[in-house]
Formats: C-alpha cells, sequence, structure tokens
C-alpha cells in the first residue's frame, strides 16, 4: 500500500513540477550507495549539473537530510544528483566514501544521455561530513569544475578537531575515516592525507560557515580559505554572523541566501 501512495506521489509530482524526480537510483550494491536525480524539463544544454553530499559525522544520516536542499537548487533549473554514501566503520573509511561518490558521478555521466544533461564537468555541494568529502573529492579527483562546502571540517590534523573528537567521545570516528588507530606519539600523518588543506589543487572552492559554529570551528575555512588565496586558486568565504552548524540551512530566509549564493557561484564556473 505505502509503494502504491508512493508511486501516485510520484506521478502527481512529476506532472505538475518543472522538475522531474528520479528517487533512489542504485549505483552500487550496498543499499547506501543510491542517489536521488532531479532533472528539469526542457533543454539541459550547457545546464550545470551538481553532485550534493549530506553530512552526518560520516557515520550516519541520508539523502533525507539535503532533499530539500536538492529540490531548491533544482528549482534553479540545475539538475542535481543527490548522493548517499556507505558510512565508515572498521573496513570502510574515507578512501571508500570517495570512492563510492566517484561512483555515483560515473553513473550520473553513464546516464547523460538518457536524460540530455552533459556527459561531464560537474560541481559538488557538501554539508559538513559531506563538505569535507567534497573538497577531499574535488582536490584529488580533479574532474570537478567547482566546489561549495558548507561548515566543512577541512584539517582533521589540527589540535582542535582532536581535542573535540576527544571530549566527546568520538575519537573513534575520526581513526575510522582515516582507517588507522591515532598515534599516541602525536604522528597524525593518516589524518593529514585525509584533510582536504593538505591536499589542495586548482578547484574555485565557495566557503560558506558559521561565526558560531560549535561543531566545526569557523577557523576551519578561514584556515582553508588563507591556504587556498596563498596557492593561488580562486575562492571565496562566507561568514553567516550568528548562525551554528547548519549555517542557517534550517532558516528559510538564510536558506534563501544560501542557495542563491551557492547556484551563482555553479554558474560563474560552469565554463
Amino acid at each position: 500500500m505505502k509503494r502504491y501512495f508512493l508511486f501516485l506521489w510520484l506521478v502527481c509530482y512529476n506532472s505538475f513540477s518543472q522538475t522531474n524526480y528520479f528517487p533512489h537510483l542504485a549505483y552500487g550494491k550496498s543499499s547506501q550507495q543510491i542517489l536521488d536525480l532531479y532533472v528539469p524539463k526542457g533543454s539541459l544544454k550547457d545546464v550545470p549539473v551538481v553532485i550534493l553530499i549530506h553530512g552526518g559525522s560520516w557515520s550516519m544520516g541520508g539523502l533525507e537530510y539535503t532533499q530539500k536542499h536538492a529540490q531548491d537548487i533544482a528549482n534553479k533549473g540545475f539538475v542535481v544528483a543527490n548522493v548517499d554514501y556507505r558510512y565508515i566503520n572498521d573496513t570502510i573509511s574515507a578512501k571508500d566514501l570517495l570512492a563510492d561518490i566517484d561512483a555515483a558521478i560515473t553513473y550520473v555521466s553513464k546516464n547523460s544521455s538518457k536524460y540530455g544533461y552533459v556527459k561531464k564537468g560537474y560541481h559538488i555541494v557538501g554539508i559538513s561530513a559531506g563538505a569535507h568529502l567534497s573538497l577531499l573529492y574535488g582536490y584529488t579527483y580533479k574532474n570537478i569544475k567547482s566546489i561549495t562546502a558548507l561548515c566543512a571540517p577541512s584539517r582533521l590534523d589540527s589540535p582542535e578537531v582532536l581535542e573535540f573528537m576527544k571530549k566527546n567521545g568520538r575519537l573513534d570516528i575520526i581513526e575510522k575515516l582515516a582507517g588507522t588507530r591515532i598515534d599516541s606519539s602525536g604522528d597524525n600523518s593518516a589524518l593529514t592525507m585525509i584533510s582536504p588543506f593538505s591536499n589542495i589543487s586548482n578547484i574555485p572552492t565557495l566557503l560558506i560557515h558559521g561565526d558560531t559554529d560549535n561543531i566545526v570551528n569557523v577557523s576551519q575555512s578561514q584556515n582553508l580559505y588563507n591556504e587556498l588565496k596563498r596557492k593561488g586558486v580562486e575562492t571565496k568565504l562566507i561568514i553567516r554572523e550568528g548562525k551554528g552548524h547548519d549555517v542557517g540551512m534550517n532558516t528559510p530566509d538564510t536558506e534563501i541566501q544560501n542557495i542563491k549564493d551557492i547556484t551563482e557561484w555553479i554558474t560563474q564556473h560552469n565554463k
């Protein structure tokens, strides 16, 4: 019965919306290796394609975290792939999550002729843990036109990140992400390897961060911005005053402004 009502909802949605919605498309064998695809109706020539990555400490959450944001970006006339990925555990680490994102992008590319959008030259947008993955993917895989990172943990080997994880009893998350135990001697090379700050490449990068974020300190984006500038990478930093870890994405007026800034950045670099 639930599937029947979902089917009716999808029929009605696709009939009246300006965007076709294709939910839970499998790009891999895991139940979490799925994506929702939003494809505007009409000609898709030169329409930007956005890969959207949700947050959740690399260990929770799903497409529902970014569903509204995906729809809002799609309503601007963009193709959006809202991507889910596997959680980290004792055998799945950052490299596997990056592989998931790459597999999702490959799926989106392979199906481009089916839906009519461009085959390559995509943009990646992430929030929180998803922002970390977006930065790391964009800098290391280098097949992305632009990156947008909201409240991104960008330097996982920094003392403030490690202290926060220890204080909250979540150091194991960082260890699983790195795929190794944190060395008590202070050797954090495994964390450096998965830190966007240490893997910068010449990909235009928009950073958005709340100045009252008590989970990922705003200095993470400020320091990354300064390093990008030092290395001559095109970048922009937007500080949301009075906003916490959600960067205002749960506040209607600020979310509208964030979506505007994100889509303008993407349009600017969709060449």
